[in-house]
């Protein structure tokens, strides 16, 4: 209060510890504004260049996917190749083996009588033998060939079994594919396997032994 007037005083004092702290604050604040806003405006230039580099890595992942269909799809057509290849090879050689067949065919054509070739037979499991024969006829004289065979199986050990009761009639102009099935029943086990032939007057004609395969 002033002393003499009776109104408030409006001296202002300012302690000098207090101009010093104001005057250390001002030199301050700048560091203090750049210290807050670098990392920001390093977190500002960072979110563009984030940005890029995650659409560049999704450009290359598309990539990657486009280019992993595209394998598979090479995959795909080169599987397809291999199969069609494979397909024509078992076709070539089901040919050239058809082929070969004609061929001996007509060799065994210029002889005469009843031929044999392609003669096999084979176990499939314990108990059935598979048997098949290709007859031929030779000469072109007479037209037809008629008979009768029988097969018989054996072993080492002396032991003999006929495959079928009654001899099997056959009748043929050029050639003719037989097969059949056998049901084993015996203890022993066969280990080849005896053609006869004969002609239509029951005269043996042709004999012929062949081993068993897949013993």
């Amino acid at each position: 209060m002033d002393a003499h007037g009776g109104k408030p005083a409006r001296n202002f004092y300012v302690r000098s510890i207090t101009l010093l702290m104001f005057l250390i604050f001002l030199t301050g604040l700048p560091f203090a504004l750049g210290a807050w806003y670098a990392p920001f405006h390093s977190i500002q230039e960072m979110i563009p260049e984030n940005l890029k580099l995650k659409r560049h890595n999704q450009d290359l992942q598309r990539k990657l996917a486009d280019a992993n269909t595209l394998n598979e799809l090479k995959d795909e057509q080169l599987e397809s190749l291999q199969e069609q290849i494979a397909a024509q090879e078992q076709e070539v050689q089901a040919l050239t083996k058809e082929l070969h067949m004609f061929k001996s065919i007509l060799e065994e054509r210029k002889g005469k009588g009843i031929q044999i070739i392609a003669h096999k037979v084979s176990w499939q499991g314990d108990k059935l033998l598979l048997w098949q024969v290709l007859f031929v006829k030779g000469g072109s004289y007479p037209r037809y060939l008629a008979g009768t065979y029988k097969i018989f199986a054996f072993d080492d050990q002396g032991h003999r079994q006929a495959l079928f009761t009654d001899a099997e009639r056959y009748r043929f102009e050029s050639h003719v594919v037989l097969d059949q099935k056998f049901e084993w029943k015996e203890t022993w086990k066969p280990t080849k396997l005896e053609l006869v032939i004969y002609n239509y007057r029951k005269k043996e004609v042709l004999k012929q032994t062949i081993p068993i395969q897949g013993m």
